[in-house]
């Protein structure tokens, strides 16, 4: 019989994650998780804490994800230990708000995104980083915090945030090589959470002389990643010349029978939301394929 034919030129991470669904059985629907999730609104996660088992406090000792674990537990996905989303291509984070001198609940405090490698970011790029991973799609669930005991805590909403549908994109890069540019050039030692607009890298915690780092979402990223400021938009459509990347190499030819598709995807299907290149989409959704790939074989294996 005659060979089957080639796969087709461009993907998404949507057939990435419907290929891995019925062989693997673990990618979780972004449709369905955030309409499970939204009905945890004014829901008490301290009463699901104890029905789940979740212990919040051990030996006298807070800890400190327990609310992350009970919403894992209710969406039925194990407890993620992983570098990688753990809803595959989006990342699940919980967020404490605290009241304010007016009544009104705000940001607690700012939120933990992945640890620092410092060898893969001195020779990595932003969109081959964990922390592009990690950023790139958020699911938020903001909860209370009324008192340091955690006798309750209520969710008061949930946000899916697109990082490549936003303006925010070109700033959340340059705060990744601003930390790249130190730690080639003064050493891992020397980054402080005095670097980066949105994302800085900082000690967990007050530091006390550790030695570790981490990628930070400041308070002013997350008020847009928690959806308490709307995110500023990209222009739907630019144009594909536009490509960095691509632009200006001898490919105008096998380019051009593809711009007619590539006009139909959204902008989070098109090389990072900048721009609409065939190149970077197929890119990137080769890369993500490998992702969602790497994530379910680490949870078959959990």
């Amino acid at each position: 019989p005659p060979p089957p034919p080639p796969p087709p030129p461009i993907h998404s991470y949507r057939t990435a994650q419907l290929a891995c669904a019925p062989s693997w059985g673990i990618a979780v629907d972004k449709g369905e998780a955030l309409s499970k999730l939204r009905e945890l609104v004014g829901q008490d996660l301290r009463e699901l804490a104890d029905r789940f088992g979740i212990k919040v406090w051990i030996n006298g000792k807070m800890q400190k994800g327990w609310a992350g674990h009970v919403v894992e537990r209710y969406l039925g996905i194990p407890l993620n230990s992983s570098r990688n989303p753990n809803l595959g291509s989006w990342e699940l984070k919980v967020v404490p708000l605290k009241p304010n001198a007016g009544g009104h609940w705000g940001l607690k405090e700012t939120m933990w995104i992945t640890t620092i490698d410092p060898v893969e970011v001195a020779k990595k790029s932003f969109e081959e980083s964990h922390l592009y991973r990690k950023l790139r799609k958020v699911i938020v669930v903001s909860r209370t915090r009324e008192n340091p005991q955690e006798t309750r805590s209520i969710c008061r909403d949930v946000h899916a945030f697109d990082l490549e549908e936003t303006a925010l994109y070109s700033q959340v890069v340059e705060d990744y090589r601003a930390i790249q540019r130190v730690i080639r050039e003064d050493g891992f030692e020397a980054l402080n959470g005095n670097i980066g607009v949105y994302v800085q890298p900082r000690t967990k915690g007050k530091g006390h002389g550790s030695k570790s780092r981490a990628f930070y979402a400041k308070k002013n990223f997350l008020e847009y990643i928690t959806g308490r400021e709307e995110s500023p938009r990209l222009p739907e459509r630019l144009a594909i010349g536009m490509c960095p990347v691509h632009s200006g190499q001898d490919n105008e030819a096998s380019r051009q029978p593809l711009e007619g598709h590539m006009a139909s995807l959204p902008a989070n299907q098109s090389g990072a939301g900048r721009h609409k290149c065939p190149y970077c989409a197929y890119e990137e959704g080769y890369r993500q394929a490998l992702v969602d790939a790497s994530t379910a074989v680490e949870r078959l294996r959990a």
